[in-house]
């Protein structure tokens, strides 16, 4: 597998836990920002519901945001999965609520509600025309060693107090990159200039573009515990 059949396969591990995002219109030929010179926000580390984009509960999972160090997050992230004998559109997950109720309600198993997969990215931030910018870089795609990326994601941030954000993917294929030089400097000249215009995001008329962010509470900890444990298999 060569090198841009590992990225893609790394951005299309991404939609399963974000498919409120328009696919690969959010991924960008160059990072955004430099992990090296960034600082994190601690307000951002913790662990996330991604609460779901419509009706459906196949929009909703969870993210971790670890700090790896002061400068750049890793990040991990999956989707819940129904279970044969279960039916979670009886929840409302577009709700933290939601969650609430279906921890309290399900069991954590294959037949009911579960994940299947955990994806990993590298992650940190940039602040561009006075908006706060999350450039994630696909990680965990080992085939003859480490792959360097062909593709991130970056998001905007929009912060709403110290429990709750909003991401919003910038569109790699916005006018606003036109006869645009591929380069980290000049990408970030665009999204400077254009960092409050509709034109430089993902945009759909059939699908939230935006993905709420809600902290995981106390009381609903055990239950992400045990989805995660189906997967790496800690005490």
């Amino acid at each position: 597998m060569n090198s841009r059949l590992r990225s893609l396969s790394g951005v299309a591990l991404m939609l399963l836990i974000i498919p409120i995002f328009a696919g690969l219109l959010a991924c960008l030929p160059v990072p955004i920002g430099d992990p090296e010179r960034s600082r994190i926000d601690p307000d951002l580390s913790g662990i996330w519901v991604v609460l779901a984009g419509g009706e459906t509960f196949d929009e909703s999972g969870f993210y971790v945001f670890e700090p790896y160090d002061k400068r750049t997050w890793l990040v991990s992230g999956a989707a819940l999965i129904e279970g044969d004998d279960s039916d979670l559109s009886e929840y409302d997950l577009t709700s933290y609520d939601g969650f609430v109720e279906l921890a309290a309600a399900k069991p954590v198993a294959d037949s009911y509600v579960s994940i299947d997969q955990i994806v990993i990215y590298k992650a940190w931030i940039k602040k561009l025309g006075g908006e706060i910018f999350m450039t994630w870089e696909p990680k965990g795609m080992l085939d003859d060693g480490i792959p360097e990326p062909e593709v991130w994601i970056t998001y905007r941030i929009i912060k709403n107090g110290h429990d709750r954000f909003e991401m919003q993917a910038v569109n790699s294929e916005s006018d606003l990159f036109d006869d645009v030089k591929v380069t980290r400097r000049a990408y970030e000249k665009v999204i400077s200039r254009n960092s409050d215009n509709p034109e430089l995001y993902v945009d759909s008329k059939d699908e939230d573009t935006v993905a709420t962010l809600v902290r995981v509470r106390e009381s609903e900890l055990q239950f992400f515990e045990e989805l995660f444990q189906t997967i790496v298999g800690w005490d």
